[in-house]
């Protein structure tokens, strides 16, 4: 009887641990543009990387285009070798759009922080060659 119950147990705790779902993995949300969609606490961004150059989109959880107007976007590069350096990201018809110079690296990580209706989120992504 106790190795009935003790096999109950893990049965039942084993199936509850393979129903989570992971909400944040990117490109498991809805993309409007194309692109690879983050999640934030408080508003998501799809990134589209083409070569150095990089598009953002900021939207809401309900995957709602975010207007240019209520958002506010600062950057930083940030190389393994040499000092961190602002990325200015410029409005478009459809996003916000911002060339990044790797500085001869193959590979390079970018912050960017996202302000909309007072509420910030930051999102890192990698820039590569």
């Amino acid at each position: 009887m106790k190795k009935l119950l003790v096999l109950f147990v893990c049965i039942t705790l084993s199936l509850s641990a393979f129903a989570h779902e992971n909400h944040t993995t990117p490109g498991s949300m809805k993309s409007l543009h194309g692109g690879v969609v983050q999640s934030g606490k408080e508003n998501n961004l799809e990134v589209i990387i083409n070569g150095n150059e990089v598009t953002v989109f900021p939207t809401t959880h309900e995957a709602q285009d975010i207007p240019a107007k209520d958002v506010q976007i600062s950057a930083t590069a940030m190389p393994k070798k040499g000092k961190s350096y602002p990325v200015e990201f410029k409005s478009t018809k459809s996003g916000f759009t911002a060339s990044v110079d790797l500085k001869g690296a193959n590979r390079l990580p970018l912050s960017i922080t996202i302000t909309a209706k007072g509420k910030s989120d930051k999102f890192t992504i990698q820039v590569e060659e």
